[in-house]
């Protein structure tokens, strides 16, 4: 009889120990998947501020030349003329202001 209730309170034991392994590791991997999370959000808005920083800054140049201004920077393209804005990354539009 002692022997039963041994072995029962190691099976009780090992089924605690695994349960707890179980919950660290599913905490563990949604915090991981927070972390990624963040990480791109923070790209994300890393890029609209150098996008709108760049159009800012095509649209200043602007005011002091006719026409049409282009300024490249690492890897963003900025078009401005007098009607609107483009900030562009390998073809794909990032950033567009147009005057009403």
């Amino acid at each position: 009889m002692y022997m039963q209730r041994k072995k029962r309170h190691r099976a009780v034991m090992l089924g605690e120990s695994v349960t707890a392994l179980a919950i660290a590791a599913l905490s563990i991997v949604c915090l991981m998947t927070g972390l990624n999370e963040l990480n791109h959000q923070r790209k994300l808005a890393d890029e609209q501020l150098a996008a709108s920083r760049l159009a800012k800054e095509a649209s200043d140049a602007l005011k002091s030349h006719q026409g049409r201004v282009r300024i490249v920077r690492a890897q963003l393209v900025a078009t401005a003329d007098h009607s609107r804005v483009v900030v562009e990354r390998s073809g794909k539009c990032i950033l567009k202001l147009e005057r009403r």
